[in-house]
């Protein structure tokens, strides 16, 4: 058995994160609100309370509900971190931004926050949703790396 070798920082590769415990929610989540929209379009019956008929286009406008809703949580599939030598990619749910190392100040993950953060020279902070705490020694693992190469890019 050989023991394992930390790797100098000039070999600290680059890091691809994506969060392991959300993405199962959001596929779960997705499939129990379309099949719940899906259902409950069936059970719709053929009246309403006020006499009114509810036709094949009624069944359909809930099908299209669900499968509507269940994409926009699917959107917590986007969440990814990924960085470099130049600086760190944040993808969250509706956006996607480039950080050069230069204007990267810290790395943060508090045990009173869901996800990490990245603060910038502006004392501005960045969430990094794909690094959350429900990943624990993952996201610990990726929090550490990002600061190794903020640090790396330092030394440069």
């Amino acid at each position: 058995m050989h023991a394992v070798q930390e790797k100098p920082m000039t070999e600290l590769g680059p890091l691809d994160y994506k969060p392991r415990k959300s993405q199962i929610g959001a596929w779960v989540g997705a499939i129990v609100f379309a099949g719940s929209f899906f259902g409950l379009s069936f059970t719709l019956g053929n009246r309403t309370a006020g006499g009114g008929t509810i036709t094949w286009a009624d069944h359909a406008g809930m099908i299209g509900l669900g499968l509507i809703g269940g994409g926009v949580i699917l959107m917590f599939l986007r969440l990814r971190v990924r960085a470099d030598e130049r600086g760190v990619e944040i993808r969250n749910i509706g956006s996607t931004k480039f950080l050069p190392w230069e204007i990267v100040t810290g790395v943060n993950f508090s045990a009173k926050s869901q996800w990490a953060t990245v603060e910038i020279a502006d004392d501005d902070e960045i969430s990094v949703m794909a690094i959350q705490i429900s990943d624990k020694d993952r996201a610990v693992a990726a929090v550490k790396h990002l600061r190794a190469l903020m640090e790396q890019s330092r030394r440069s």
